[in-house]
C-alpha cells in the first residue's frame, strides 16, 4: 500500500500512552503503519476517541525496521471514546476532583454534582464525563456510583470490571427470564437423537463449574475413529433477542479471573441446565465424524442430541491415567480406558496433522494462582499443559473447523473465528531482534511468510532462554485474531476455514454458529428469519471481537494486581529470577521459585552506569563491560510493590566487592 504523502488527512482510534504521546490507528483511509502523535500535537485528544490527523514529516529516527515512519498532529476529535471514567476523588482548594487511575487518561476532572460533597476522599468513583476536555478546558463530570475504599480487597475487581465494562450483576429481568428455565423432560427430548447410551465423558479442569463439551469415541473395524463432539444446546434455552440474548449479546464472553469468573449467561443456565453435569440428561448439538488415520474427516453428520454424561473427570486424572499409569485410578475408571485409549491416539493423529499444515504451537505456560483454605494467595506457578489438555484442544480444534467447512460448503453465511496473514513490515521488526540470536525466516516467493515456517522457528527457540522473549515478540507481530463474516483463514491454525462452536455457554459466537447449524439442519437457510440473522452477522462479529480483547486486558490485569499483592509481604525478600526483555531503563525479570514478572530499573544497578545497546538488546556497563542480556541469570531483591498500579520493581542482588568507584568515574566521563 502506497505511503500516504505529508498534506494528507486520515482518521482513526487513538491510542494514548501515558508518558503523553500516542498513536492512531488510521481506519479512514486504512494505512499499513500506525501514525505516531507526539505529545505536543495530541491536543486535547483521549486514549480511545477517534480522532482526526494531518500527516506531517516525521522527526523520529527509525530506530528499526517496521516502526512506523508516519507522524502527525491531531486537528478535530469526531467521537469521544469515553463516557466514564474511574478514579479517586480528592479536594483541591474549593474543588472537588478525580484523578483517573488509567493514567493513558491525562486530565483530572472537576465534579460538579452535589452527591460529590458527600463523599470522603480518597474513594473510588465511577464518573459520567459531562463535559470532555478541550482547548483551556478541564473535563467535568457528575459521580454514578462509589465504588468503595481503595484498601478494600474487592476494590480491583470492580475498578477493572467497570474499566472494561464487564457487568457485574444482571438485570432482573433476566433473571427473572432464566429462572423460567426448565430441566428437559421426555416430551422435548422425543424429537431430538437419542445418545445417553454411549459412554460420554467430560474433561475439564479441576475448579470448572461450566461443562460445555462431553466425547464419545470408538474405534471402526476399517482403522477409523467415530468421534461424537457433544455441545450444550445453549441456543435451545436462550432464544434471539430476548432478555437472556441481549444481554449474552452485551458480555459477549464469559471473564475468567483466578477466584471467580463473571459469567456470560446467569448461574442457572451456566452452571445448571446447560452445563453438561454428570448422571443427568442434558440437550446438546452432536458433531458426529469419521476420521481416518491421517486425520482427515470422512463424513460429518450434525444432530440435535441428548446425551446423559457418565463421568465428569478432569485433565489431571486422565493424564496421571495415560501417561503416568496410575493403577488405583486405572481400576477406579476401567469401564473407561478404552476410551480413553482411543482419544489420545485420535489427538495425536491430529497434531501430526496440523503440524504436516503448518500450525504454529506456541505452548506458552500461563500464570495459574494456588490459594490455601482460607481463601489467600499461596503461590502463583507455572500451569501446566498436559496431554490430557492436549487431547481436548485436538477434539474441539476438530469440531470447530468441521462445523465451519460444514456451513461454508453450503454457501450458509456464518461467523468466522480469522486469524489474517502478519504484516511483513512487522514481521521484519521482530527478525531484527531474532537475527541476534541467530534465528531466521525463511520467505514465499511473493514476499510473505508461511506459519509453517513460524512454526519451525518456534521448534529452533524451544528450551531456550530467549524462548519466552521472542514468542512474545513474534506474537506482537502477528493480527489478532477475531470473529467476522468473511471467511479469510486462520493463519495461526494452518486452517482455510475455521469458527468457534465448542463454548456456547461462555462465548456469544458459538451461540450464533449453533443457531446457523440448526437452520442448515433444519433446511431453513432462507425466508425472514434467516435473513434478520444474516444482515446482523457484521454487528456480532464486530461487537464479539471487542468483548473479547476487553475480556482477556482485564484478566490480565487481575493477575498483575494479584502477582502485586503476594509479592507486597515479601518486600526486602531474595529471589533467582532470569531476564525476559530488555529496556533502556531497565529489564524485566521472572522469577524462577514463582511465576511472578517484575522490573528492575537500571538506577537501582549501582555498580556501573549502563547503557542500551540496541542492536544486540542488552544493557552494557560503562566502565566494568558488564552484560545484562535476554535469558541471563541473576539474584534479584524485592525493592517496591504498588499492588493498585499492578508495579513490581526488583534490584540486582550485586556483591560488595564491586566498587562503586566504577559507577562515580563512568557518571563523571558522561558528564564532561
Amino acid at each position: 500500500m502506497a505511503q500516504k504523502k505529508s498534506a494528507e488527512t486520515v482518521t482513526g482510534r487513538f491510542v494514548a500512552h501515558p508518558d503523553g504521546y500516542g498513536f492512531v490507528i488510521a481506519e479512514d483511509p486504512p494505512l499499513e503503519q500506525d501514525v505516531f502523535v507526539p505529545p505536543n500535537k495530541v491536543g486535547s485528544a483521549v486514549d480511545g476517541d477517534t480522532v482526526r490527523v494531518r500527516l506531517v514529516p516525521s522527526r523520529r529516527p527509525r530506530k528499526r525496521k517496521g516502526q512506523s515512519s508516519l507522524e502527525g498532529e491531531i486537528f478535530a476529535i469526531v467521537s469521544r471514546g469515553r463516557e466514564t471514567i474511574v478514579g479517586k476523588l480528592f479536594r483541591y482548594q474549593q474543588g472537588i476532583y478525580v484523578a483517573p487511575l488509567d493514567e493513558r487518561y491525562r486530565y483530572t476532572v472537576r465534579l460538579i454534582d452535589e452527591q460529590a460533597k458527600k463523599i470522603e476522599d480518597g474513594m473510588i468513583v465511577v464518573v459520567s464525563i459531562v463535559i470532555h476536555p478541550g482547548p483551556n478546558q478541564r473535563p467535568q463530570g457528575k459521580v454514578r456510583e462509589v465504588l468503595g475504599d481503595p484498601d478494600d480487597p474487592e476494590i480491583q475487581y470492580k475498578i477493572v470490571c467497570h474499566t472494561y465494562e464487564i457487568p457485574l450483576e444482571f438485570p432482573k429481568e433476566v433473571l427473572q427470564e432464566a429462572e423460567l428455565v426448565e430441566e428437559p423432560d421426555e416430551k422435548g427430548i422425543q424429537k431430538r437423537k437419542d445418545f445417553r447410551k454411549l459412554l460420554t465423558v467430560t474433561i475439564d479442569g479441576e475448579t470448572s463449574r461450566d461443562f460445555d463439551d462431553a466425547i464419545s469415541i470408538e474405534k471402526l473395524k476399517n482403522g477409523h475413529f467415530r468421534l461424537w463432539v457433544h455441545i450444550a444446546d445453549v441456543s435451545h434455552y436462550v432464544r434471539p433477542d430476548t432478555p437472556l440474548d441481549r444481554e449474552a449479546l452485551l458480555r459477549g464472553t464469559s471473564v475468567y479471573f483466578p477466584d471467580r469468573a463473571v459469567p456470560m449467561l446467569p448461574e442457572k443456565l451456566s452452571n445448571q441446565v446447560c452445563s453438561l453435569n454428570p448422571k443427568v440428561d442434558r440437550l446438546t448439538m452432536s458433531a458426529v465424524m469419521e476420521v481416518d488415520g491421517q486425520g482427515q474427516v470422512t463424513n460429518a453428520e450434525f444432530f440435535r442430541s441428548v446425551i446423559c454424561s457418565d463421568e465428569r473427570m478432569t485433565y489431571s486424572a486422565v493424564n496421571k491415567i495415560l501417561i503416568d499409569q496410575d493403577q488405583a485410578l486405572r481400576g477406579r475408571y476401567k469401564p473407561l480406558l478404552e476410551s480413553f485409549g482411543w482419544m489420545l491416539e485420535l489427538s495425536r493423529i491430529l497434531r501430526a496433522m496440523r503440524v504436516r499444515r503448518g500450525a504454529i504451537d506456541f505452548d506458552l505456560p500461563e500464570a495459574e494462582v494456588e490459594y490455601d483454605d482460607k481463601g489467600e494467595i499461596a503461590d502463583i506457578v507455572r500451569s501446566e499443559r498436559n496431554e490430557a489438555h492436549r487431547i481436548i484442544e485436538e477434539l474441539m480444534l476438530l469440531a470447530n473447523e468441521t462445523v465451519a467447512q460444514h456451513l461454508a460448503g453450503r454457501e450458509i453465511p456464518s461467523i468466522y473465528r480469522v486469524h489474517e496473514d502478519p504484516d511483513p513490515a512487522k514481521v521484519e521488526a521482530f527478525l531484527e531482534l531474532a537475527t541476534e540470536f541467530g534465528y531466521s525466516l525463511k520467505q514465499n516467493q511473493d514476499g510473505r511468510y508461511s506459519s509453517r515456517a513460524f512454526q519451525k522457528l518456534m521448534v529452533q527457540m524451544r528450551g531456550k532462554p530467549e524462548q519466552k522473549f521472542l514468542s512474545y515478540l513474534m506474537l506482537r507481530s502477528f493480527k489478532q485474531a477475531q470473529y467476522t463474516e468473511v471467511n479469510q483463514g486462520h493463519f495461526g491454525l494452518a486452517s482455510a476455514c475455521y469458527t468457534h462452536f465448542t463454548s456456547p455457554i461462555r462465548r456469544y459466537p458459538d451461540l450464533i454458529v449453533h443457531r446457523l447449524l440448526k437452520m442448515a439442519i433444519d433446511r431453513k437457510t432462507s425466508g425472514r428469519t434467516a435473513e434478520g440473522l444474516y444482515g446482523r452477522l457484521p454487528e456480532i462479529a464486530g461487537r464479539s471481537s471487542e468483548r473479547e480483547r476487553k475480556a482477556v486486558v482485564a484478566e490480565r490485569e487481575i493477575m498483575r494486581w494479584i502477582m502485586a499483592r503476594f509479592m507486597a509481604d515479601r518486600l526486602g525478600d531474595e529471589y533467582d529470577a532470569f531476564i525476559i526483555g530488555v529496556k533502556r531503563n531497565g529489564f524485566f525479570v521472572e522469577l524462577l521459585d514463582h511465576f511472578v514478572e517484575g522490573f528492575v530499573p537500571v538506577e537501582t544497578i549501582w555498580d556501573d552506569f549502563y547503557v542500551l545497546n540496541q542492536r544486540h538488546h542488552c544493557l552494557i556497563g560503562e566502565t566494568t563491560k558488564k552484560v545484562y542480556r535476554i535469558g541471563d541469570r541473576l539474584r534479584v531483591r524485592v525493592d517496591k510493590v504498588n499492588p493498585h498500579r499492578h508495579l513490581i520493581d526488583f534490584s540486582p542482588v550485586i556483591s560488595a566487592k564491586r566498587s562503586r568507584r566504577n559507577a562515580k568515574r563512568s557518571r563523571r566521563k558522561r558528564k564532561r
